[in-house]
């Protein structure tokens, strides 16, 4: 029991440093600001035309933006946020307690040690990677609709800007939210096709890639831009028509894996009521108990391995 509470109390220390490191992540929206004043106040290459606007250390933000990375935590995008990253951390905290009990219960405390705060990690990774992967795929099912709205806008005589500046009043969140963004670019003086591709850059969504591109090459060389974003819109509802019938035909799979984690409790269940002896094994003989923990770990791992194939499948 020491030894248990030594290692938990070692993936408490090493959270309460992601704690801090998240904290400071978190405050650091200066930075952003500051590399938007730098841009577009000087040339490539050139000095700072202000001076008295200081600059962090390119290292601190290197490093930040490495962390938040390496924990698929985004700070430029706080909308996303389901669950704040006190709360977040909290439950990595648990997890890294509940991790450090069964691997030394399993594997002894040589193990228990650095796997109870790797559990922790990747179990605030997967959160946070779900909130992203979330809010994508809200942001992605409303692209059709922003693209429509954009070429009526246009063919009833409005100017680009204007069609943009429509969809971020329009439109219901999270595309209002991250058009308001590509205004607010646009305002400051970026190109529209340059704040089209900020916006890819937060979401990963190649459509707004292919809108960027769209716009930038429109611009230099003419024709009928009503025309070319109605042509992309229709290629991007047959996009997002397609994502929809993988995502249903995904679900047979996702139903196929829980009833594969679900049947052997079932089966446990209905083994203790006809032969208790058989259960009773696995609950009072010590060596039943690791071979049940290391079942369970097991599970675990091929649950997420078949989530992730899923995904996999459905991405390409």
């Amino acid at each position: 029991m020491p030894r248990a509470g030594l290692i938990l109390l070692g993936g408490l220390l090493l959270l309460s440093l992601l704690l801090g490191a998240l904290a400071l992540a978190r405050l650091g929206h200066g930075p952003q600001l500051r590399a938007r004043v730098q841009g577009l106040s000087r040339p490539a290459g050139t000095a700072p035309v202000a001076p008295g606007i200081r600059l962090g250390r390119p290292e601190q933000g290197r490093l930040r933006a490495r962390l938040c990375r390496a924990l698929h935590y985004h700070a430029d995008i706080p909308q996303e946020h389901v669950l704040a990253w006190p709360w977040v951390a909290l439950l990595a905290v648990l997890v890294a307690g509940l991790a450090a009990a069964w691997l030394n219960s399993v594997a002894g405390g040589a193990v228990a040690l650095p796997g109870a705060p790797l559990a922790g990690l990747l179990a605030a990774r997967w959160v946070f990677g779900w909130q992203h992967r979330r809010y994508c795929e809200a942001v992605f099912l409303q692209i059709p609709e922003a693209l429509g709205l954009m070429v009526r806008a246009i063919r009833a005589g409005l100017p680009l800007a204007e069609a943009v500046r429509n969809i971020s009043t329009e439109m219901p969140a999270p595309t209002r939210d991250e058009f308001a963004r590509v205004v607010g670019d646009m305002a400051v003086g970026r190109p529209v096709e340059l704040a089209l591709a900020r916006l890819h850059d937060r979401t990963g969504l190649t459509e707004y890639a292919f809108l960027a591109v769209t716009l930038g090459l429109q611009s230099q060389t003419g024709g009928s831009l009503a025309e070319t974003l109605e042509n992309l819109a229709e290629m991007v509802r047959k996009r997002v028509a397609m994502a929809k019938r993988a995502k249903a035909l995904a679900g047979e799979a996702k139903a196929q894996a829980g009833l594969l984690v679900v049947l052997p409790f079932v089966a446990a269940l209905g083994m203790s009521l006809i032969q208790p002896f058989y259960v009773a094994a696995f609950t009072q003989n010590p060596a039943g108990r690791q071979m049940a923990m290391v079942g369970l770990g097991l599970m675990l791992l091929g649950l997420l391995t078949i989530r992730w194939l899923i995904r996999q499948a459905g991405r390409d």
